[in-house]
């Protein structure tokens, strides 16, 4: 299951007809508005349902834009823990749920990060 907000913009004037199309259109769900932002979520069991359904909120008469700022993948996450799990690089404290931040020793260094 994916899970994703969107921002959808129109004109204020507009904000109560968009929300009433998009609450009608049952691709979404309406959170949040305010002065001509609207914040809804979609789901979807992948990403392309998920696009699809941005699409539909896109082509909704008097949307300005909409802008998918945040997207979770269930199936995604669980796979990359899992790769986490058995990787032979991951050192085995990384694993244990036992572990206090204070006996982890950093010995990277954040300025220079070959960027």
């Amino acid at each position: 299951m994916n899970i994703s907000s969107i921002v959808v913009n129109t004109l204020p004037e507009n904000s109560a007809g968009v929300i009433k199309l998009l609450n009608e259109g049952e691709f979404c769900e309406v959170h949040h508005y305010e002065n001509g932002k609207i914040i809804v979520t979609i789901e979807g069991v992948d990403v392309s349902e998920e696009i699809g359904n941005l699409r539909l909120i896109e082509q909704t008469p008097n949307v300005v834009s909409a802008s998918m700022v945040y997207a979770y993948s269930e199936d995604e996450l669980e796979t990359e823990k899992e790769k986490l799990k058995t990787s032979p690089d991951m050192p085995d404290w990384l694993n244990d749920e036992n572990i206090e931040a204070k006996d982890i020793k950093y010995n990277g260094n954040l300025k220079n990060h070959g960027l």
